[in-house]
């Protein structure tokens, strides 16, 4: 159940985005994006949150999701945002570095 909740949430986020939701709009706009970024981050999170339905990708994605919500945390603390608005970014870069880390397994290992 959680694994369906955790898909759904991520397609929610994306689909929010591409819906151009006021919201979105107003955030983007704030952050400074022009209005074609929206739509990039939202495509880009609904192919995340696709990724982790695919066997073999799912660490790929969960790091992927990561790396977009650092980006959020860092347009919400760069445009004088308080932490707290940053706090679902933050929470979610959090849980999906973890999840990663658990499945850290599947991703080839890098030696130098």
């Amino acid at each position: 159940m959680q694994s369906v909740s955790k898909h759904l949430r991520g397609s929610f986020v994306g689909v929010s985005a591409l819906a151009a939701s006021e919201f979105e709009v107003s955030n983007f706009e704030r952050f400074g994006y022009p209005s074609w970024f929206m739509y990039a981050v939202g495509i880009a999170q609904l192919l995340g949150a696709v990724s982790l339905w695919v066997q073999g990708y799912v660490a790929y994605g969960e790091l992927f999701l990561a790396a977009l919500m650092a980006g959020g945390v860092a347009s919400h603390l760069g445009a004088g945002d308080p932490v707290v608005m940053a706090a679902p970014a933050l929470g979610l870069l959090a849980l999906l570095c973890g999840l990663a880390f658990v499945r850290r397994g599947e991703l080839p290992s890098l030696r130098v």
